[in-house]
């Protein structure tokens, strides 16, 4: 038996297929022969009928229509980067997440007691800890005040990775990208890319395009109120992964238990950064979570507003974020920070975006990075 019937076959038992006694045999004894850590596979092409499997669904039917489709939002994006920075008298930025209210470094430490399930990629294997960098930003393509409607950002960039990754301009790097909702806006690529029209033209297009798309975009929308600290807020991927070549997760970070509240002045227009300034200096500890996929209805992975609950698929802690006690708002560093490039496909083959809104991406920011000329892979 082939390792793709073999995974047909663990599939089918994951997801309620039907199948004949024999085929039941045969899934025993084959099932042993997938290797979690191999290469995930691809979506298939043609699409399959009947329910959404864990490799996924080509959206429009076809590879070749995906990667034109693709092609033009790359386009679009750099044409929405041009048309905010003229429009806002700035330079040119990234698509979205353009304002960085600080880049800091430190470590993933690897819980000891985490699930045996969570033990692939970065989490399996010898390695305790890893030397990390943290960006927290806005959301919006372009800088303004935090006071403002806005969605919050919070990267992760692991160093020193071994390994082959997916976006070729960084080699030792695998990132986990992160905003303060547990859902993208749109459930899939074309409607995210209409919200970043929408967004170009302003806050009112862009509230306008919420509230119309109140069952795929809404849930973002509650999410783009002030908060008060960037440290204290919790931050979800939105879009499903692999990890290891036969599971589908979200992830979600959240403060460490003990963190305290905090109420700092939003006077300022940079007040969170202010804030994040002050956090620094005595060290800030956040927990990186997994959720699994457990029903292909109640946890899709193609329909990314569809929220993963806790109650449905609960948090299983892997590692905690520690950035010790710093000094970062130097001048070199902010430049460092502006300079940095995040994607989900700087990524390993255990971690691999699943997707249409993640293939998508691929493209979309290797363009925004390109456009803005930035990039460089840091130091750990």
């Amino acid at each position: 038996m082939t390792r793709e019937a073999a995974l047909l076959f663990f599939l089918c038992g994951a997801l309620g297929c039907a199948h004949t006694a024999s085929e039941d045999a045969a899934r025993r004894l084959e099932l042993t022969k997938i290797d979690p850590a191999s290469e995930p596979m691809p979506p298939r092409d043609p699409v399959p009928h009947g329910r959404e499997q864990l490799d996924t669904e080509f959206y429009l039917g076809s590879h070749d229509q995906e990667f034109a489709q693709f092609q033009a939002f790359a386009q679009q994006i750099k044409q929405i980067q041009t048309q905010l920075a003229g429009k806002h008298a700035q330079p040119m930025g990234r698509g979205f997440h353009a304002k960085a209210h600080g880049c800091l470094h430190g470590e993933l430490r690897l819980r000891p007691d985490r699930d045996p399930r969570t033990r692939f990629g970065i989490f399996g294997g010898e390695t305790r800890q890893w030397p990390m960098w943290a960006r927290f930003s806005n959301g919006v393509g372009f800088r303004q005040g935090d006071k403002e409607l806005d969605a919050r950002g919070f990267a992760v960039k692991v160093m020193g990775v071994p390994g082959d990754k997916y976006a070729s301009d960084e080699e030792s790097t695998q990132d986990f990208l992160m905003t303060n909702s547990p859902t993208p806006v749109g459930k899939d690529a074309v409607e995210f890319m209409k919200f970043a029209h929408a967004n170009a033209k302003g806050q009112a297009s862009a509230i306008g395009f919420l509230l119309g798309h109140p069952r795929t975009a809404g849930p973002a929308l509650t999410k783009t109120g002030a908060i008060d600290s960037m440290v204290t807020a919790q931050y979800w991927s939105g879009s499903a992964y692999h990890l290891g070549a036969h599971q589908a997760v979200k992830f979600t970070v959240k403060p460490c238990e003990g963190t305290g509240k905090r109420k700092p002045s939003r006077k300022s227009p940079d007040y969170l950064r202010a804030d994040l300034v002050d956090a620094a200096r005595v060290g800030i500890c956040m927990t990186f979570y997994v959720q699994f996929q457990t029903d292909s209805q109640q946890t899709p992975i193609e329909n990314a507003s569809n929220e993963w609950t806790e109650k449905e698929s609960p948090l299983v802690p892997v590692a905690d974020i520690v950035l010790p006690a710093q000094t970062f708002d130097t001048d070199e560093q902010t430049q460092a920070c502006e300079a940095l490039a995040f994607s989900p496909w700087h990524a390993i083959a255990a971690h691999k975006p699943m997707g249409h809104i993640n293939r998508a991406r691929l493209f979309v920011y290797d363009a925004s990075r390109a456009n803005r000329k930035g990039g460089g892979e840091p130091k750990p």
